[in-house]
């Protein structure tokens, strides 16, 4: 079990000790860690998403050989719209998804009774709708 101890001051630091201090240097960190938690159990790679405005970018395969799909956002407090437009026009400029993610019951996000909800957020291009419609149209009049 020594694998997970490190020193600090010269005393050992255990796993629920690293935790106590992961938790006050980031007061948001209880819900980063179940939303992490969330896409690594679905078989993503996680990584940083700190140069695109977000918490984590997801990888369907080796960070090496491919690109990450979609740049997420823990939200552990109601967003202004104006950083939701920020986020998604930075993602978008590089070819990536936005998720926002909520988490409840996260007092302990280690316990399955931390419960994530994603929400991708899509551009509505009004052309693009106006073409979806119309396909639609044409196949209930034949």
């Amino acid at each position: 079990k020594q694998w997970y101890q490190r020193r600090v001051r010269g005393n050992m630091l255990t796993l629920d000790d690293a935790w106590d201090v992961w938790v006050k240097c980031d007061t948001e960190f209880r819900e980063k860690y179940a939303v992490y938690k969330y896409f690594r159990d679905k078989g993503y790679v996680v990584r940083s998403a700190v140069k695109y405005g977000g918490d984590f970018l997801l990888y369907t395969g080796d960070p090496n050989s491919c690109h990450a799909a979609y740049v997420t956002k823990v939200v552990t407090k109601p967003l202004q719209w104006t950083a939701v437009n920020a986020l998604r026009r930075v993602s978008e400029s590089v070819a990536k998804e936005t998720v926002l993610c909520y988490v409840s019951n996260s007092e302990n996000s280690n316990s399955p009774d931390a419960t994530v909800t994603t929400v991708l957020l899509k551009r509505w291009i009004p052309e693009r709708e106006r073409e979806l419609t119309d396909k639609k149209i044409e196949s209930t009049d034949k």
